[in-house]
């Protein structure tokens, strides 16, 4: 499954360097960052489902993340990522100048601030 963005193909495993508004990184000493992303996946979600694990796709909703201690505690760990609002996201791993920083999970709709994205 491919998503198109101005008449660029992006399917999972594409390496990214974006230009977001409003969104800026800024380094230790005050200057901005490249942010390039890495496309994970792309997926869907129902509405009761609002965490998803990265590595295999699965998705929970909040009441079992809430009552069970080992998704609770791979929550805590940074193994599982908050699903936005709306059906439609995408996961990405970041990188702000070249070091990977972290995974994100985006709702489609936030393609729309993108001001320009170049395929690396």
């Amino acid at each position: 499954m491919g998503l198109y963005w101005r008449d660029i193909e992006i399917v999972p495993g594409m390496l990214l360097e974006v230009d977001l508004l409003h969104h800026e990184a800024f380094s230790e000493d005050g200057t901005a960052v490249g942010i390039r992303w890495k496309i994970l996946s792309f997926g869907s979600r129902k509405a009761d489902e609002a965490y998803i694990d990265y590595a295999s796709g699965k998705k929970y909703p909040i009441s079992k993340v809430i009552k069970k201690r080992k998704l609770q505690a791979r929550l805590e760990r940074g193994e599982l990522l908050q699903l936005p609002a709306g059906s439609e996201f995408m996961v990405v791993q970041e990188y702000h100048d070249g070091e990977a920083v972290c995974k994100r999970c985006y709702n489609l709709d936030m393609l729309q601030t993108v001001r320009n994205i170049r395929v690396i």
